[in-house]
């Protein structure tokens, strides 16, 4: 009895994975090329929803777009200002929290070597070098954000000029297919899965904001402020920002306050998340993602191993996008079935 054979074009199999290869190799050698333009693609997206708004009083195309940029200015501005305020302040005691790291660890690693006979010798240089493995991993993590703000003008350059030069974009893209049609539908879609995506993700950092910032003041957690700014903010980062930014929250109240503080802050967190999965996300961003749970993880981690924290924020719409352009390329269809989650 025969073995039923299955066809597949082994020329087209090897295009794909030159394509792939090749798209990973580009991304990661052109990221300071290619990383601005596509932040500031996104952002020329949702900064076109007040500019339609603007040109529908009949103001002109310039001024609209003038109004609209400046409202981002003031809104990142605000951002800037609330946060490096609150750093400014935990930098003045961080050196008394690092004391009083340090002093929690040796303590837990002693009741660890008392209670429960593990063997942990030199407790104390090691405790020291965690502390300064946390520096660093926050210096990172700094250096990586002032990373994307030395190519803030170049970024604020292509901005204007994708919302000046939008019909010509456009055209662009429709002179490239022989279906204007399909072209359309496919430029429409990919627009309105990056505002949504975006916009709703906004509110529920408001919204997560606004919950954190009430409870640590209720709690009396130091430095409320940034703390709950700090952790909402990191949700916008998928799945695991929720977990970096509570954790973060968590362990400094916890080694400048002590425990009731921090015990506070995980009930707040946990609160606020099961409230965003379970009741905002759906309800705000509903089903435009709708990604395959293992893509969404496996885009995350490569994404953000390419470009780092920006890499993990645009991860999802970047994948979501592509699902819509393999939705309208004919001998596409199976790779944006991979893509989408089965209901």
């Amino acid at each position: 009895m025969s073995t039923p054979k299955i066809e597949i074009s082994a020329l087209n199999q090897i295009k794909t994975l030159l394509l792939f290869g090749g798209t990973l190799t580009l991304l990661y050698f052109g990221q300071s090329l290619i990383m601005p333009l596509l932040v500031a693609a996104i952002i020329a997206i949702l900064l076109d929803i007040p500019v339609k708004k603007f040109k529908s009083w009949r103001l002109p195309n310039w001024l609209a777009i003038t109004i609209a940029i400046l409202l981002m200015l003031a809104v990142f501005s605000l951002l800037f200002w609330l946060i490096s305020s609150q750093i400014n302040n935990m930098a003045e005691d961080w050196p008394t929290m690092k004391e009083k790291a340090t002093e929690k660890l040796n303590v837990f690693s002693q009741w660890t070597n008392e209670q429960l006979n593990w063997n942990y010798k030199d407790y104390i240089d090691n405790n020291k070098k965690l502390v300064q493995k946390a520096e660093g991993l926050a210096s990172a993590f700094l250096s990586s954000l002032m990373s994307l703000l030395s190519q803030s003008l170049i970024i604020f350059v292509y901005i204007i000029l994708f919302l000046m030069q939008k019909k010509q974009f456009i055209n662009f893209f429709k002179k490239l297919s022989s279906n204007d049609k399909a072209m359309s539908s496919l430029l429409v879609n990919s627009a309105k899965i990056t505002k949504n995506y975006f916009v709703g993700k906004g509110k529920i950092m408001l919204f997560l904001f606004g919950i954190y910032y009430i409870g640590f003041l209720i709690g009396s957690v130091p430095y409320a402020l940034f703390l709950a700014l700090f952790a909402a903010l990191f949700s916008i980062v998928p799945y695991v920002g929720n977990v970096i930014g509570g954790g973060v929250a968590v362990i400094l109240s916890y080694l400048y306050a002590g425990s009731t503080p921090a015990l506070i802050v995980i009930g707040v967190v946990s609160a606020a998340q099961l409230i965003e999965n379970y009741v905002l996300t759906p309800w705000v961003i509903g089903d435009e993602i709708n990604l395959n749970p293992f893509i969404t993880i496996f885009g995350i981690i490569l994404f953000s191993t390419l470009w780092g924290v920006v890499g993990a924020v645009i991860s999802l719409p970047l994948i979501a996008v592509l699902k819509v352009v393999f939705d309208h390329t004919k001998g596409m269809e199976p790779y944006a079935y991979l893509l989408k989650k089965e209901k």
